[in-house]
């Protein structure tokens, strides 16, 4: 997963990966936004009053603009019932973490 955000990053530069387990058609189960996509996502969720998915694209676009792609891979993961950031450490494959 780090090898495919890493390549997105090199080619569309700072971003997340967004991966969405329940999507009906998988081809559109995973893909990339930028810091740019990533705010404008931010600013449709908070005039729409959803403050739990405008602070994860807020964590992730502080994220996404100090990640070396080289040592990790920031991913967001949607559900039906919740949105979650997870940066993927290449050198602590067990190792999650949520970024503050």
């Amino acid at each position: 997963m780090c090898d495919f955000y890493e390549k997105f990053y090199a080619n569309e530069g700072p971003g997340a990966m967004v991966y969405l387990p329940r999507v009906e058609d998988p081809t559109n189960s995973m893909f990339y936004l930028t810091v740019a996509a990533l705010m404008e996502a931010q600013s449709d969720f908070r005039s729409r009053e959803m403050e739990g998915p405008a602070d994860v694209m807020q964590k992730a676009i502080a994220r996404a603009e100090s990640i070396n792609p080289k040592t990790a891979g920031l991913f967001i993961i949607q559900d039906d019932k919740e949105m979650s950031l997870v940066c993927y450490k290449r050198d602590q494959p067990l190792a999650f973490s949520d970024p503050e």
